[in-house]
């Protein structure tokens, strides 16, 4: 095993592939920042660019562009309430009531160290456990997952929205949304109304921009350019504004550590993904907190939760890949098809045949964390400088990197008129107390949801006692469960606390 791994750091820790990690951090963490742009998008761009690349140096600039695009995101999460990857939005419901308390870098900053904390956890991670853990993956059947999803729908409920009552809305509204297409078991078509181009569905980027960015223009649009601009600009008299203290990243710490745990479990399991981790670290950072009230109001550890989840499944979410040959997330299927260029078949026998290369890629993973504890600084500073655009100029701008981020995946003007619908339905569940987020995440995890219950239910011969006769399905139901009641409760026992004052 030693010489393994000496064999290993002697291919892999080279100047020429150091230089590939850093690129991917670059790349990633400037298009994540570009609300419309995302790491999959780059991924899939630069896979033919590299044929003629080393396996090394080409799998960790292709890991590192997803690393980087997954904490990029939360710049224009934090700044401008426009998250550049779903996944971030989670952290702009925090992040955001920062940048206009005048605390931009201080949210950035601590984005910044949870990814990195959650991004080496789930590295070494991967390195350490990467087979017991895959063991467990594999024993998540249709029943488990459905239950889990379940599970993870009911999480982000609560999320964002004025009540529980609204979050539960939000949620169905997103699962309704999901329904439009074609029916995946059957394909007839389902809420259609006869349009060809919404048999695949709706376009989940187009949805994502209108949903979280548009809509937020036209709410501060609402509230007058100049207000909005000065509300945005507030300065703060706190001396760390700027900077994140040791007493403050002490006191997220443990935080950090839980959403990462939380953000590699989902990594490690097939079709999960860093958008469910990302909510569900939120969540639980709120459920936890001894003042949940000040989440959403700019609470430090809001932004810090999210930030360590969603980086802790990038690792995490290539331990099936490795060991059973199974995705555990979209990005992770796009590298998978790097692994296969390169003449690297990811399955049981991959780490046997080329454990050089593959623990290589571990080792390069790591330092491509301590990367992003540099490359993204040159673009915090650019971000806090644009939000000091006056918003008259900065609104237009906004509004046509919406259009050409909906055009310009398909180049389908179809997707810009999906854009507009769902930027007036942000904007009016904004204004109702609605959560949007809760309404994207449910249209995510919906269809898996569907194809997981029918699964089960095709298995069982249509009884529902599968999921109560698995004792994982089981404890996710009876999780989801106590869950509900729990949130009644303290919301019965907040009214009482309100109404005995």
């Amino acid at each position: 095993m030693l010489d393994t791994l000496i064999q290993a750091a002697s291919q892999a820790l080279t100047l020429y592939n150091f230089f590939g990690a850093a690129l991917g951090i670059f790349l990633g963490s400037l298009l994540g920042a570009i609300p419309g742009l995302n790491g999959t998008m780059a991924i899939a761009l630069l896979i033919p660019v590299t044929y003629t690349w080393s396996p090394l140096f080409s799998i960790a600039m292709l890991v590192g562009c997803w690393k980087g695009s997954v904490y990029g995101g939360s710049i224009s999460a934090i700044l401008l309430n426009a998250p550049g990857t779903p996944e971030a939005a989670a952290t702009s419901l925090d992040g955001y009531p920062l940048a206009r308390q005048g605390k931009a870098g201080k949210a950035l900053k601590m984005a910044l160290y949870a990814s990195v904390i959650g991004a080496v956890f789930s590295d070494v991670m991967l390195m350490v456990a990467a087979p017991p853990i895959a063991a467990l993956a594999l024993m998540f059947g249709p029943a488990e997952l459905a239950m889990l999803i379940l599970f993870a729908l009911v999480v982000v409920a609560g999320t964002g929205a004025h009540s529980q009552v609204k979050g539960l809305i939000s949620t169905a509204l997103g699962m309704l949304l999901a329904t439009v297409g074609l029916d995946p078991i059957t394909t007839q078509q389902r809420f259609t109304f006869g349009s060809i181009d919404l048999d695949a569905g709706i376009e989940l980027l187009a949805m994502l921009i209108g949903l979280l960015v548009m809509s937020e223009v036209l709410v501060q649009m609402e509230e007058g350019w100049q207000e909005a601009h000065s509300e945005a600009m507030a300065r703060s008299a706190d001396p760390n504004a700027s900077r994140v203290t040791w007493r403050e990243l002490k006191a997220c710490l443990g935080t950090i550590f839980r959403s990462s745990l939380l953000g590699a479990f989902c990594g490690a399991l097939p079709g999960v993904g860093s958008i469910t981790a990302a909510f569900m670290g939120y969540d639980q950072a709120r459920r936890l907190a001894k003042n949940p009230e000040d989440y959403g109001k700019g609470e430090l550890k809001g932004v810090a939760a999210p930030e360590a989840a969603n980086n802790a499944v990038c690792g995490a979410a290539l331990i099936p890949l490795v060991t059973l040959g199974i995705p555990g997330a979209l990005s992770a299927a796009v590298i998978m098809g790097a692994f296969m260029i390169h003449g690297l078949a990811p399955g049981p026998m991959l780490m046997t045949e080329h454990p050089e290369t593959i623990y290589g890629l571990f080792m390069l993973l790591i330092l491509s964390d301590f990367f992003m504890l540099v490359i993204p600084l040159p673009l915090m500073k650019l971000g806090q400088w644009v939000i000091s655009v006056p918003r008259a100029y900065l609104f237009p701008v906004i509004l046509v990197l919406c259009v050409i981020g909906a055009y310009g995946t398909q180049q389908n003007l179809f997707d810009v008129k999906i854009m507009v619908f769902f930027g007036v339905l942000g904007y009016f569940l904004k204004k109702w107390g609605l959560s949007p987020a809760a309404l994207l995440i449910a249209f995510i995890l919906g269809p898996m949801a569907e194809v997981y219950l029918r699964q089960a239910l095709k298995i069982s011969g249509g009884s529902p006692m599968i999921f109560v006769t698995k004792p994982l399905a089981l404890g996710f139901l009876l999780a989801t469960v106590a869950m509900i009641a729990w949130t009644a409760y303290r919301r019965r026992r907040g009214k009482g606390a309100a109404a005995a004052h």
